[in-house]
């Protein structure tokens, strides 16, 4: 049996596959070992995961291949695998960064630039194997341009900095029914800003088709990470452009706007790879 897991800042998707038709699903938060201790990853997996399989045992499971956000250096890496291999110990462990797993999953074996537009955002040009060339995305303090964790940042500062327009601000204020202590003790105090953040950005995409100033916001956002990332690629106008995560998805029609103004042609544009990840590890 085969244990997959795609895990970014907010949530991981789980598959196991025990046979080509037997693969089940399981999800969990997010395990970014920037955020995440070694203890903390082996708590969510044996009371959160496990008990969503069928297949409860771990020692039955050959194989675990981890694509994390947070996975890009060894010792990132070690927190995640060492957590696994407490609990998997029979399996071969692979941790590797969830920008590859993106890639994988996104590009299959073919040429092509892969992003993630998420919670947070990545980018890399990937040769049908292997990652070649990744322009540094930096997180959500200096960078993370695009992302869901970007654009609910900027809705942030419109209204703190009382720059929204007036039906929005209503829409936001019946919403959320902000203060500005509460959002800087929720910013600067409290864990995971980036996810809270980022949780503006479902609103965003609830209003964004009847509000331009929403929609200014996402394109000036995905037209940052175009100039600061996918522009930089040398490429970047001869391979196509697939993209993984929420934000990408569910902001598809203003991306497809971005992208032509760079001359950048889109291939797939996807919520998750975890499907073309398990059809990669069926086939390898």
């Amino acid at each position: 049996m085969i244990l997959i897991a795609d895990s970014g800042s907010t949530k991981t998707d789980w598959r196991l596959i025990v046979d080509k038709d037997n693969v089940q699903e399981a999800y969990t938060e997010g395990l970014n070992p920037y955020f995440k201790t070694t203890e903390e990853v082996q708590q969510t997996i044996n009371d959160v995961l496990l008990l969503q399989f069928i297949t409860k045992n771990p020692m039955e499971i050959d194989a675990v291949y981890f694509y994390g956000a947070g996975c890009s250096s060894d010792d990132k890496k070690e927190i995640i695998a060492t957590a696994l291999k407490s609990v998997f110990t029979n399996a071969n462990i692979v941790v590797e960064h969830d920008l590859l797993g993106a890639a994988l999953g996104v590009c299959g074996t073919q040429a092509g630039i892969a992003a993630i537009l998420g919670t947070g955002s990545n980018s890399c040009y990937f040769d049908g194997e292997k990652v070649v060339e990744n322009i540094p995305a930096l997180g959500y303090v200096l960078g993370d341009e695009g992302s869901g964790a970007y654009i609910g940042k900027e809705v942030l500062k419109g209204y703190l900095n009382t720059e929204m327009d007036d039906t929005v601000l209503q829409k936001f204020e019946l919403k959320f029914k902000p203060s500005l202590e509460g959002i800087l003790d929720r910013v600067y105090k409290e864990a995971l800003p980036n996810r809270y953040f980022a949780s503006f950005a479902k609103w965003v995409g609830e209003e964004v088709e009847n509000e331009k100033y929403l929609q200014e916001i996402v394109r000036e956002a995905l037209d940052a990470f175009f100039k600061k990332h996918i522009s930089k690629y040398e490429n970047h106008t001869e391979l196509p452009l697939n993209v993984v995560g929420s934000i990408g998805y569910h902001f598809m029609h203003i991306l497809h706007q971005v992208a032509e103004n760079y001359n950048v042609k889109l291939g797939k544009v996807i919520k998750s790879p975890i499907s073309g990840l398990v059809k990669h590890h069926m086939n390898s």
